[in-house]
């Protein structure tokens, strides 16, 4: 299993991944902070939380933030491959027009071994608010480890809401894993659906729960 979340099952002790995000859109500088915390309860199901908040200068009242309280169920495995569904809690600080804050995500994830050094992995997720709000996305991750230590990947991520624009990103990163078995992340991240210009520094730090 490469070691990336993803459609897999997080393994036994669990898996973090926090990570920060330092860029410019359009001339205004925004920080973002995020985590990722899967906590295994059986072979194949897994409970997940993820929050999100991003502060910037570009907004009315500068932060915006969401998170989701979702499990996670390994529906089908194969040699190579594994399919989940993970269904929850969503939370959105902002939500569009008149509608409320919370709401539903639900995820169906897809995800490959491709030979013995890489992975594809494939996430859409439809999300729903209070007063009828509804959003897709759409997130795309190619691995490759060209040796025992490393990890280079490529992801791209399509946000779809019904009202409002397309946004879709392109990020690349390497993560180098530690004989502490933490691992540091680092990379790049960029906006390429021709919207308001965006280029951000990425760092992130894996490892297993409470480590």
């Amino acid at each position: 299993m490469p070691a990336y979340a993803g459609a897999w099952v997080a393994p036994e002790g669990g898996q973090e991944i926090w990570t920060s995000v330092v860029g410019q859109r359009e001339g205004v500088s925004f920080f973002e902070s995020s985590g990722y915390i899967e906590a295994p309860v059986g072979e194949r199901t897994s409970f997940v939380i993820t929050p999100w908040m991003e502060q910037n200068g570009d907004s009315y009242e500068g932060w915006r933030g969401e998170a989701t309280v979702a499990a996670k169920r390994a529906i089908h495995r194969s040699e190579g491959g594994v399919v989940a569904l993970q269904a929850g809690a969503l939370w959105v600080s902002h939500p569009w027009g008149k509608c409320g804050e919370g709401g539903v995500e639900v995820r169906a994830l897809a995800g490959r071994n491709i030979g013995r050094t890489g992975f594809a992995n494939v996430e859409a997720a439809t999300r729903a608010l209070e007063g009828g709000c509804e959003s897709e996305r759409l997130d795309l991750t190619i691995g490759y480890r060209p040796g025992q230590n490393w990890l280079a990947m490529g992801q791209v991520f399509v946000d779809m809401p019904r009202a409002g624009d397309e946004t879709v990103r392109t990020q690349f990163t390497l993560v180098n894993f530690r004989p502490s078995g933490r691992a540091i992340q680092f990379g790049l991240r960029t906006r390429i659906d021709g919207g308001a210009q965006e280029a951000a520094f990425v760092l992130g730090l894996w490892g297993r729960i409470a480590d």
